[in-house]
């Protein structure tokens, strides 16, 4: 999952590594691992929610979800133009005031996790925590920048 290289991130920042977050998402044995590095911020933070950031940040807080048997919240990048509820960002069945875990998959600027924050600030959620399967220095000095509040969830290589 983890190549070297000349790569482009999202943010427009160049890197000289890659994390195919899929690869590792895509293999149930690995999800579930990095879904119950999880389990001790959902036991301290005592969420109402799980909310995952589209579209790999969904994938974790799906897995996340099941694990701690709470309902699931997606944040959309930009509202769909279909359906019922048209013009939404925010998928899901919440009430105002309740706390959401949200989880982005990898951070780079922060910019995305914040729009994702935003949003579901203007709902009345409360955005307990950001948590973030780190890329390296650049995502914690990112939240850090914003004044996120950060939880880590850490494994031995």
């Amino acid at each position: 999952a983890l190549t070297r290289g000349d790569y482009i991130l999202s943010g427009g920042v160049r890197s000289d590594y890659y994390i195919d977050k899929f690869r590792l998402f895509s293999d149930p044995r690995i999800l579930r691992r990095i879904a119950r590095m999880f389990t001790p911020l959902v036991s301290d933070w005592s969420p109402d929610l799980i909310g995952g950031t589209e579209l790999g940040g969904v994938i974790i807080a799906t897995a996340v979800s099941q694990l701690a048997d709470l309902p699931l919240i997606v944040v959309r990048k930009a509202p769909k133009s279909y359906g019922a509820f048209p013009d939404e960002y925010v998928e899901g069945a919440y009430e105002p005031g309740q706390r959401v875990l949200l989880l982005e998959d990898v951070v780079t600027s922060g910019r995305e996790v914040l729009a994702a924050k935003a949003r579901l600030e203007e709902l009345n959620l409360r955005v307990s925590v950001c948590a973030v399967i780190s890329r390296g220095l650049a995502p914690v000095k990112s939240l850090i920048q914003f004044s996120l509040p950060r939880g880590e969830a850490k494994t031995e290589n």
